[in-house]
This record gives structure tokens, sequence and C-alpha cells, in this order.
């Protein structure tokens, strides 16, 4: 009995070895990503005159501009996002005052860097309709040149009025929106929004110029704007 104990190892053979298949990693796709980027061109209606004068205000200015805004997809309805704006304005306008003839040219450069809150509800299978509020901080340039040709009252002769005034100041920015998103496909979308934007930067034309005493700061600026572009998950 001894012996045939110590035999079975032998009697009983070689094991078998079974080699498992490797586990399949699931492919990762777009449309699984929490992360999206916008890219947006947008149109904005000044609600106030730009400058402040003695006889009145200058004319609002309107700007066009585009955007870049990353977005982070907390889940169905919820997302943060941080959005670097550009927005330009021109205008020019002139009159004549008896005595002298006047032009005035405005132009104004604004950048603006916003972090805010976004809430998203879906409507159908592909359009779903948002709404957030970011506040950051803007940089507003203004330049202006201002042309006038008259008869110097005290010396009795012709005199050159003109000069030209540049300023740039920060203040903080703020926007609200509200709009609606189509989707083409799993990764790519198109969007159009009303937004209201507004900062509070200062500028001061000309310090310590006499010529420009009529017009030396600006009105805060408001605007009620439009927005559309395609937004890309990665």
């Amino acid at each position: 009995m001894i012996a045939f104990a110590l035999g079975m190892p032998c009697l009983a053979g070689q094991p078998v070895t079974t080699i498992a298949p490797a586990p399949v990693k699931p492919v990762r796709t777009c449309a699984d990503s929490p992360w999206s980027m916008e890219i947006g061109a947008n149109y904005n209606f000044a609600m106030r005159d730009l400058l402040k004068h003695s006889q009145g205000s200058c004319k609002s200015v309107d700007t066009m501009g585009g955007e870049l805004t990353l977005v982070h997809r907390n889940n169905e309805r919820d997302s943060m996002y941080v959005r670097l704006g550009y927005a330009y304005g021109g205008e020019s306008h002139g009159g004549s005052y008896g005595w002298r003839n006047d032009n005035i040219k405005l132009n104004t450069h604004t950048f603006a860097l916003t972090t805010g809150y976004r809430y998203t509800r879906a409507l159908t299978e592909r359009i779903s309709m948002y709404m957030g509020a970011g506040i950051g901080v803007a940089n507003q340039s203004i330049k202006t040149k201002f042309t006038a040709d008259g008869f110097d009252r005290h010396h009795g002769r012709e005199r050159d009025l003109s000069y030209k005034a540049h300023d740039a100041s920060w203040g903080f920015a703020v926007e609200a929106e509200v709009g609606l998103r189509y989707q083409l496909c799993p990764c790519w979308d198109v969007f159009a929004a009303y937004r209201f934007t507004a900062n509070t930067a200062k500028n001061t034309l000309g310090s310590g110029d006499a010529r420009l005493t009529d017009f030396g700061r600006n009105h805060r600026q408001f605007f009620h704007g439009i927005t559309a572009g395609v937004a890309f998950k990665f």
C-alpha cells in the first residue's frame, strides 16, 4: 500500500494547463468624453453711449468678435466652463458748430476671460436648451481720433484742433446666456444663443491734455448680443 501511494502521481498523468483569453479593453470614443470645445462668433448691441462729453454723449458702439469656450460636463445637466472672448467695434460721426467742423472716430477692443456654470435640459433626442452665467475680468481699450478745424476767435486766425488719444483699463466682466443646441453626430453640435454681457472698465482718455476736457471718460458698457458656432467633444 505504501508503494501504491508513492506511485499515484505517476499513474495520474500530466496536468492540463488552460490559458484564459486576455480581457478586451473597451474602446473610448469622443462621445464618452466630458470635455468639449466651443468655437463661436458674436454680435453685440451696445445699450449705452461710449464716451461722455460736455454737449451730451457720443454714439453707442456695437461690437463683433469671436470666442473659445472649454466646457466640462459634470453630468447630463450640469456643466462648468471657461471662456476667452474678443470683441471689436468702431464708429465715426461729425458735425458743424458754426465756427468749427468736427469729426470723431472711435475704436474699441475688449478681451474677456470668464468662468461660469451652465444648466442643460434635453428637449428631443437631438435638441437641447441651456442657460448659464459667468463672471471674470475684462480689458477694454478705446482709441479716439478727433479732427477739427475752425476759427480761433481769440487770436483771429484758423486753428487745427485735431488730436488722438488711447487708453486701456481692466474691470470685472459678467455674462448670462440662454441658447439651443442641435446634435449633428455624437461628437459635434451646433448652437445659437442670446447673451447679456457687461464690464466695469473705466477708460481715461488723454489725462492732462486740455483739448480732451470734453471727452474724458467712458460710460460702463452693457450689451445684448447673439452668438452662434460649433462644439466638438475630445
